[in-house]
């Protein structure tokens, strides 16, 4: 091997060892959490009803992590059995959910058009012992979920074009004070409205602020749970969106305080975030506890999240306030419309390959309302790809021409100027130039490739769109690796048959080996999205560099006829 391939080998080898780190890097993955002890549990338990969460510390004047709040809360006191729950059913085309007079609030939420892997629906919230949102007094004065509410609702059925239906709870405690809870219904919106009023301060005791929790973590919804888990992290809006995930001792209890616009939990594809319409909290808690626990013999890391906004209040009289609740996919399309940073919750990488990630998203989709799937979809946006870049494309395979057309003067020149390598770069460089030759060129379509080629990897990755996106018969979820590898496998062959093609350099031959092996090593673990967007790519490059060599030939012959 010449000393170039030596030292592509050598940059091959690099990138290889240090692949997990450059997807750190441009935000492609999360870096690794620290990891607690494991606990041997079985997986029925791993996402337990009820489980206690760490203690709500006093709000200080910066983000702080505490670290000796390690006691859980006690469970909540049972209601007088005199008060017995009421539960409302209530569908729409998009949710299920389940109101409970105890507590007045949700204590279930399930998705009708988003499922696990083995059929259910994704089910946001389900606790017998829980609401959400929940309320409570900073002071620790009251529990929304201690009260029994009244609502005389009837489960309802909300179909396509319906209009709004509001859900009305209210608690009178008999000494002057009456909360009042209203949730407005939306047929078609991933969103509830929530209204809330309390009247007479005083007579519960409220002092300063109340708290508005989500107080319930969902169960996983990937097949890959570790994964899933990783991105279990509270969320919110202040400055710009903060994820906060930063566990002591197994143990996250952090303050923040500042103008919050928005709040919640969020998982990989899916979020519940309490967004204040009428003004904004003054700050948030983020509270969670994390363990490893063993399902089918592996460890995996378990979270549970409590995120709280701080809403200020007097000490006397009433106050009301209105939320939107959003429940649903993290689709950066749905969530860009509320105009108030949500969409921040996608990943999208990296700065450079955000607004790369921003076009995939937007296109895709659309192509998809034509052709509804997304296999074929991938294979027509490599297709428009390649239509836009045939013009790097061209420059490179002319290139390729000439540099193979320039080799015996080159063998040459290096002979007669084999003692004197500053003669020899200067002749060469001069020979180019009468030819019209550049050997850079070739590396020219691969600029905009590589901040595409991440852009793709996150959007297949991390993006709802293609969450259980199906092509062909083994290939069922797009989002994640094929598993049998026949694509991986394919792209190598493809890759191979180019590279055998492409490089008539005797001293770089080892490339044609050492690229597809080393591409078809690191796309084993690719969502299957981008190796058949690759692969289709690399194919197209195939047929295009075989049409321009022939047309170059006939070219060529007539030529020599004149």
């Amino acid at each position: 091997m010449d000393r170039k391939t030596i030292v592509l080998v050598a940059a091959c080898v690099l990138l290889l060892v240090f692949w997990g780190q450059i997807l750190e890097y441009t935000g492609l993955v999360d870096p690794p959490s620290e990891q607690p002890a494991v606990q041997q549990v079985t997986p029925d338990s791993m996402i337990p009803a009820g489980t206690p969460q760490p203690p709500p510390p006093t709000p200080g004047t910066t983000t702080q992590p505490t670290t000796t709040a390690t006691e859980p809360v006690q469970a909540v006191q049972e209601i007088d059995s005199l008060n017995p729950e009421k539960l409302i059913s209530i569908t729409t085309p998009l949710y299920e959910l389940t109101f409970t007079t105890h507590g007045g609030g949700l204590q279930k939420v399930a998705l009708r058009e988003h499922f696990y892997n083995g059929g259910d629906k994704v089910v946001m919230a389900d606790d017998p012992v829980k609401v959400v949102p929940d309320f409570s007094a900073m002071n620790g004065a009251l529990q929304g979920r201690q009260l029994a509410f009244e609502c005389n609702q009837a489960d309802l059925t909300l179909t396509e074009g319906s209009e709004p239906q509001k859900l009305t709870f209210t608690y009178d405690n008999g000494n002057g004070g009456r909360i009042t809870k209203t949730y407005t219904i939306n047929a078609e919106r991933y969103d509830i409205d929530f209204d809330l009023t309390i009247d007479g301060i005083e007579s519960f005791g409220i002092e300063r602020a109340y708290h508005l929790v989500w107080g319930i973590t969902p169960a996983p919804t990937q097949k890959d749970v570790g994964d899933d888990m990783g991105y279990f992290k509270a969320v919110a809006f202040l400055d710009g969106h903060e994820e906060f995930d930063d566990y002591d001792n197994n143990v996250m209890n952090e303050v923040v305080t500042g103008g919050t616009l928005w709040a919640g939990l969020r998982t990989k594809y899916f979020t519940s975030v309490m967004i204040p319409r009428t003004r904004p909290a003054s700050g948030l808690i983020a509270a969670g506890v994390k363990s490893n626990v063993h399902i089918g013999g592996e460890a995996v890391e378990a979270r549970q999240i409590t995120t709280s906004l701080e809403m200020p209040i007097a000490s006397q009289g009433s106050v009301s306030d209105s939320y939107t609740l959003y429940i649903g996919p993290i689709d950066y399309n749905f969530l860009k419309k509320y105009d108030n940073g949500l969409e921040e919750l996608t990943s999208l990488g990296w700065v450079i390959i955000k607004p790369f990630s921003i076009a995939i998203i937007w296109l895709l989709p659309k192509i998809y309302s034509v052709i509804p799937n997304y296999g074929i979809v991938v294979l027509i946006f490599a297709f428009l790809i390649k239509l836009i870049t045939y013009p790097l494309t061209r420059k490179q395979n002319l290139a390729m021409a000439k540099m193979k057309d320039l080799q015996p003067k080159m063998k040459a020149m290096q002979e007669k100027y084999k003692q004197d390598p500053a003669k020899l770069n200067k002749e060469m460089m001069k020979m180019y130039k009468e030819a019209g030759a550049n050997p850079l060129s070739g590396c020219l379509p691969l600029l905009p490739q590589m901040p595409l080629f991440f852009a793709l990897f996150t959007v297949f990755r991390t993006t709802i769109e293609f969450r259980g996106a199906s092509f062909l018969g083994w290939i069922t979820d797009l989002s994640v690796p094929d598993p049998l590898y026949i694509l991986p496998v394919l792209m190598v062959v493809v890759m191979f048959i180019q590279q055998k093609m492409t490089i008539t350099d005797p001293k770089q031959k080892m490339m044609v080996y050492i690229f597809p092996i080393f591409f078809g090593y690191i796309s084993i673990s690719f969502p299957a999205g981008l190796v058949l967007y690759w692969t289709g790519f690399s194919l197209l490059s195939f047929l295009e560099m075989m049409f321009i060599r022939k047309k170059q030939a006939t070219v060529t012959v007539v030529e020599d006829k004149k």
